[in-house]
């Protein structure tokens, strides 16, 4: 019991003592300081080491936090906007954007629909380069349709105020006509009905645009050109590059357009304002309801940015009227080689192709049916009477028909001429410019490749000369040998004879 009692006591103590121990290790371990040596030879305390790991962990977020503009750029992927193209990959690649106005599918009848879908499979068939089709949900902007619904009821406001003023006269007249009165007065009505109205529907749009969560889809189709699409693309400059990209795309996307236009899908090619406003939406989601590319200019934030739209409209008009030009063009030569050949189509003629059809088909059903062979021979004969009388009566239409037209085409194919003279925009001839280096440098392959043929057929005709010699040669010298040999024979017989 004693040697008990006196265990307790020392392993209390042994107890102790380790919590001492692991209090002094927690302890040394919070104010543990850099200790360094003065001139005087004295230990100095320095601040903790925990402040120093912080300063340095700010300044490695410092050092993150820097960001280089070409690493900004390359995010972006695209260098700048200029001429309703967005420019790509230093000047590379451009890309113009369609924005298309969607139809209601579902509300179409099943024709609608079936004619829709014909016309979108026509599209990509016509389609000769890619194409990329792009969506972007954004929030709806009504502020447009608010300042418009606002300046129409500041024009409703005069004419309430001018049929009020109106009304305030004949009511304060001594002689007032009561037919006059009744028609002012509906007026007056009328006219401030729809102006209650109008506001009605501004404090409704106006409260319906605070609603951040209405979003619409808008559609776009997006066109590219590379400069490595140009032939001879280095004999150019790259003003003349940029130039005949612009107008190729612009070519491309007038297609595009037309042809989107079969399946009832209506486009706009967009301006330089309107991509910055696209790019701008794509990279800045949340701040694009603060304010758009639009109203930044308007405000005036960017007096020095010009996009010099005239001149791209102008551009655009050109290749239009080039356009056009063309197609009259290619309809006037169709209808000079129609006359040359005698080639005219009138509907006189039509209408004779469709009687002869008849009377055929109404002749096989003569022949075929089970009536007497005479009344069979009086019905055929019945027939062709009455198609030989049509045939010279829609003969005769046919020629005055065909001499209106002819006179009527005299005017276009005058018309020729002149077209052909028309000189194209610039980036139109530049784009022929580059096909003629193509054709230049396809007939320089073609001369250098029939040349390499020829002197390879030489070659051959040389080594087939050669061969011809090494065989007389040899054909010579086995004739020689065979001569000799007969020889040696002849020697050998006579020998032995001997």
């Amino acid at each position: 019991m004693s040697m008990g009692m006196m265990m307790v006591p020392i392993i209390f103590l042994i107890i102790l003592f380790m919590l001492f121990i692991f209090f002094l290790i927690i302890t040394s371990r919070q104010e543990k300081t850099l200790k360094t040596i003065d001139k005087e030879g004295k230990i100095k305390e320095d601040k903790p080491v925990v402040k120093e790991e912080k300063k340095s962990n700010a300044s490695t977020t410092e050092k993150k936090e820097t960001y280089k503009k070409e690493d900004v750029f390359r995010f972006m992927e695209f260098d700048r906007i200029m001429d309703k193209m967005i420019v790509q990959n230093g000047g590379s690649r451009f890309t113009m954007a369609i924005r298309c106005k969607g139809i209601n599918y579902d509300l179409m009848s099943e024709m609608e629909q079936l004619s829709v879908e014909e016309g979108f499979i026509t599209f990509l068939n016509t389609l000769k380069y890619p194409i990329q089709l792009y969506v972007q949900a954004q929030n709806i902007d009504l502020k447009g349709n608010i300042a418009k619904y606002k300046s129409n009821i500041e024009d409703l406001t005069v004419d309430y105020n001018n049929i009020t003023e109106e009304y305030n006269k004949l009511a304060s007249s001594f002689d007032v006509d009561e037919r006059e009165m009744n028609r002012v007065t509906k007026e007056r009505d009328r006219i401030s009905n729809v102006y209650e109205y109008a506001h009605d529907i501004i404090r409704y749009v106006e409260k319906m645009s605070t609603n951040k969560n209405l979003l619409q889809r808008k559609f776009f189709v997006l066109v590219s050109y590379n400069t490595s699409e140009i032939n001879a693309v280095d004999k150019f400059n790259k003003d003349e590059v940029i130039e005949m990209c612009s107008t190729e795309l612009l070519t491309r996307c007038k297609g595009i357009i037309s042809a989107l236009s079969s399946c009832s899908v209506s486009g706009e090619i967009l301006d330089s304002n309107e991509l910055a406003d696209l790019l701008y939406s794509a990279y800045n989601r949340d701040d694009k309801s603060l304010m758009s590319v639009k109203e930044a200019i308007e405000g005036g934030m960017l007096r020095l940015y010009s996009t010099s739209e005239d001149a791209f409209e102008r551009k655009e008009e050109q290749l239009d009227e080039y356009l056009k030009n063309q197609a009259q063009l290619r309809a006037y030569k169709a209808i000079k080689y129609a006359k040359e050949h005698d080639e005219i189509e009138t509907p006189a003629s039509e209408l004779l192709s469709q009687e002869e059809e008849i009377s055929r088909r109404a002749t096989n059903y003569v022949k075929n049916s089970d009536y007497p062979q005479d009344e069979k021979d009086k019905a055929t004969k019945k027939i062709l009477t009455d198609y030989r009388e049509d045939k010279r009566d829609l003969n005769e239409i046919h020629e005055i028909q065909k001499n209106a037209i002819l006179e009527e085409a005299e005017k276009d194919i005058a018309k020729i001429d002149e077209l052909e003279n028309k000189k194209p925009p610039y980036g139109v001839q530049l784009i022929e410019k580059a096909k003629n280096y193509k054709e230049i440098e396809d007939a320089e392959k073609k001369l250098a490749e029939e040349s390499n043929e020829n002197n390879i057929a030489s070659g051959e005709n040389k080594n087939e000369v050669s061969e011809k010699a090494e065989n007389e040669i040899e054909n010579e010298d086995n004739f020689s040998n065979n001569i000799y040999s007969s020889n040696d024979d002849a020697d050998e017989e006579n020998d032995s004879i001997v």
